[in-house]
């Protein structure tokens, strides 16, 4: 069995999407949040997965209000992926995939094409154009897989895949796709600018 976490913020103005505030504030930029995180989390509730949601604080949201979640514990992103990833794979999984909450390319097959990949790679990502990834899925919870990444930098997919090869992980690239952090990422949706340009 594979399971599935969904990395997410509460979609509150001024802690979500923060380097479209300058371009578009506060208020526009948690919509966009808003609309990708209701992508990322019908993705998860359809996706055939077992899943949970790790939150990054308490939230009283009307989106979580039939969802139990767990708050994300780590002093980075990468502490706090291990700690879900331990918890999901200990949890008699046979490997665990994260997604984020910030790409409308995701798809179901997406996911599932991650999940397949688990049962003979111990490494599956989604790269983003930005030199991250949209998810990733492992079968161990290895702390030396996420260590010493630069987060939030266009370093991160060769340094988790430097760390990959160090330790003999076989690895599966899905397709490149587009995370969603800049107003030349918010142009390539439409659905997206109709929700900053209506008010």
């Amino acid at each position: 069995m594979i399971s599935l976490a969904l990395f997410a913020k509460p979609p509150l103005p001024g802690l979500v999407k923060t380097r479209l505030i300058p371009e578009i504030g506060a208020g526009k930029a948690a919509r966009v949040y808003l609309f990708c995180l209701e992508h990322a989390l019908l993705l998860t509730q359809h996706c055939g997965l077992d899943y949970q949601i790790y939150l990054s604080q308490d939230s009283d949201d009307e989106l979580f209000q039939y969802e139990q979640y767990n708050l994300q514990k780590g002093a980075d992103l990468g502490a706090r992926m291990l700690h879900a990833f331990a918890e999901l794979i200990n949890a008699k999984s046979e490997g665990a995939i994260i997604i984020g909450s910030d790409c409308l390319d995701l798809t179901v097959g997406h996911i599932q094409a991650a999940a397949q990949a688990l049962t003979d790679h111990e490494l599956v990502l989604l790269p983003a154009f930005d030199g991250g990834y949209a998810l990733i899925g492992c079968s161990h919870a290895n702390p030396e897989l996420l260590r010493d990444v630069a987060w939030s930098t266009d370093q991160v997919l060769a340094q988790t895949l430097a760390n990959a090869s160090r330790l003999n992980y076989r690895v599966c690239l899905l397709e490149t796709v587009r995370d969603i952090d800049t107003l030349q990422d918010l142009e390539q949706y439409p659905e997206l600018l109709a929700l900053i340009t209506s008010s």
